[in-house]
């Protein structure tokens, strides 16, 4: 995930040695779908659906400490669907602790932080969202990640900070992978992707109110939300936002057609072998507050924000954070639908190729694949049942959310 240029090179250090440290586990009953990287190798067949009914049962509550310092502590499945932090109908809900306070010094605001338990490597990932979380010192993310961070890549497609109102798409990996920055609409703010550079901000962009307008934060959600669509193939990463009302009718018919979808918001090739680069990569969602992008940032970027007299920029945000509860009611996402294309294997491009759907079919079962280790994440969080919530990550004195 990007971080703040604030942030110190020793901070970034100590979070590569983590990573370094931590290993990868499967996860039993989840598939890795391997697609054919080729551009145009022929249309998109539908592999995975996260839609509304199954959405929570498709992914594993990551429950233990965040490693960008943010002041929130992730819950597992048992406490958040007993505090009603998920929640699935017509769409799917995740939010956060809009009940009590957590003051700075102790345990941070409850949240979730959601882990895909199959894995891709290419494809077309569109997410249809109505709402996502915005306000003073949030951070919220829609993202891809490997095993072994940073060799197997990392791809936000949202991010941003407090009341922004501009989206960041950024790519983070091993070393050797830069990108040109054309061919986009959004702004190139840094072309090196590798997350051991420029205290980890990775290769980013930034989109535009003029090109893409509506596309994050609370000028999303006024317009009931929209569809981020991003391909990976072998050539290129390209991410494009539509909002509602101007979806392509491909993508609204189930048959996505990438010609039909013009110019992306952000292209990311250049120089960079992706297969190289990026592969076996799950989906996450969270919620995350302050910490090393948020709580650098709140005071100088975002000085609407109330502001702690005579404190840091990072403990405003905490302080803020902390005792405001009701506050957080915004801080939630609601998704239509996560789905998941790949393009046959073994196919070569042909502007006159089709398939069906049952030519496209999983690379490996769970057996084989790799969970996820990357920013913060660890074998705790990849367990196919809810982890233990551990009552002792909570300061005496601080509210107690509703067990299982």
């Amino acid at each position: 995930m990007w971080s703040s240029p604030l942030f110190s090179g020793t901070t970034i250090a100590s979070i590569l040695t983590f990573l370094s440290l931590a290993s990868t586990q499967s996860i039993p009953g989840a598939t890795f779908f391997s697609g054919n990287g080729a551009t145009g190798a022929g249309a998109y067949e539908l592999v995975d659906d996260y839609e509304p009914s199954l959405f929570f049962t498709k992914f594993n509550f990551y429950s233990s400490y965040d490693p960008t310092y943010g002041h929130v502590q992730y819950v597992n499945e048992s406490i958040a669907v007993r505090n009603g932090f998920v929640a699935a109908g017509s769409t799917a809900n995740i939010s956060v602790d809009t009940t009590n306070q957590w003051p700075n010094g102790g345990s941070g605001r409850p949240a979730v932080r959601i882990i895909s338990d199959n894995t891709y490597t290419h494809g077309l990932f569109i997410l249809d969202l109505v709402h996502m979380p915005w306000g003073c010192g949030t951070w919220p993310a829609y993202w891809l990640l490997g095993p072994n961070w940073p060799y197997n890549g990392e791809i936000d497609i949202i991010e941003g900070v407090s009341t922004g109102t501009l989206n960041t798409v950024s790519l983070h990996t091993s070393a050797g992978c830069t990108i040109a920055g054309s061919g986009q609409t959004a702004t190139l703010e840094g072309a090196d992707c590798f997350g051991g550079d420029n205290d980890n901000q990775g290769c980013g962009s930034t989109l535009n109110s003029t090109n893409t307008p509506n596309n994050y934060g609370d000028q999303l959600n006024s317009i009931g939300g929209g569809v981020y669509a991003t391909e990976w193939t072998s050539d290129y990463i390209k991410t494009w936002f539509f909002p509602r009302g101007a979806i392509p009718s491909s993508i609204t018919n189930g048959a996505p057609d990438v010609s039909t979808f013009g110019t992306p918001a952000v292209n990311a090739q250049g120089g960079c072998t992706i297969d190289n680069h990026f592969a076996n990569m799950s989906i996450i969602i969270n919620t995350d507050f302050c910490g090393t992008w948020a709580g650098n940032d709140y005071e100088t970027q975002y000085p609407n924000c109330p502001q702690t007299t005579n404190a840091s920029s990072w403990d405003s945000c905490v302080d803020f954070v902390g005792m405001n509860p009701a506050y957080f009611v915004d801080a939630y996402w609601e998704i239509n639908s996560i789905k998941v294309y790949q393009m046959p294997p073994g196919a070569q491009p042909s502007s006159s190729y089709t398939t069906s759907l049952s030519s496209v079919t999983p690379a490996a079962s769970a057996g084989s694949s790799s969970g996820i280790v990357g920013m913060g994440a660890t074998t705790t969080g990849l367990s196919s049942a809810p982890t233990t919530y551990i009552a002792a990550s909570i300061t005496k004195g601080a509210p107690r959310l509703a067990a299982p």
